[in-house]
């Protein structure tokens, strides 16, 4: 009887080693390993994940908005993740950035964070929390990008 292979484990990185071409671009990187999981089995049925940052250059496009509000209803719970430079620091930063758009502080079940396997990099995950609309969404993911310690933005509803 013949065995499956193990699964395999994607990784992204920008300077080779697990994702993508070496000197690739961070955000080219993982998008190549968000398009090998979206075609992966397994796959959680029925979930949506928007990156944005990266090659988006203009974020006060109406292009997403429009899209947006075909795909969502408000009001609806959202949780937002920054990838970053900075440890504890830029964790509390995203937690500013978001709680400054809600006006309501961020209960500490609702934040989590990763630092990378080598330490550079910290993975800030904020939620679920209540979002109004479109424009909130917006306004929070632009209120996270004002560090500039951030690398990669996404919101998973």
């Amino acid at each position: 009887m013949a065995r499956a292979p193990p699964p395999r484990r994607l990784r992204c990185c920008s300077g080779g080693g697990g994702g993508g071409d070496p000197g690739q671009p961070p955000q080219e990187a993982v998008l190549e390993a968000i398009s090998k999981v979206a075609r992966s089995k397994g796959r959680v049925a029925l979930t949506t994940n928007m990156v944005l940052g990266g090659t988006v250059t203009d974020d006060a496009s109406d292009e997403w908005l429009v899209l947006d509000q075909k795909v969502n209803s408000y009001p609806t719970d959202r949780g937002f993740t920054a990838i970053g430079t900075g440890g504890d620091d830029f964790v509390q930063s995203m937690v500013v950035a978001v709680e400054s758009v809600l006006q309501e502080p961020i209960p500490k079940g609702q934040v989590s964070h990763k630092l990378s396997s080598r330490g550079k990099y910290v993975s800030v995950k904020i939620g679920p929390i209540r979002v109004v609309s479109s424009e909130q969404v917006q306004a929070v993911y632009r209120a996270m990008r004002r560090d500039n310690r951030m690398k990669l933005g996404a919101f998973v509803n």
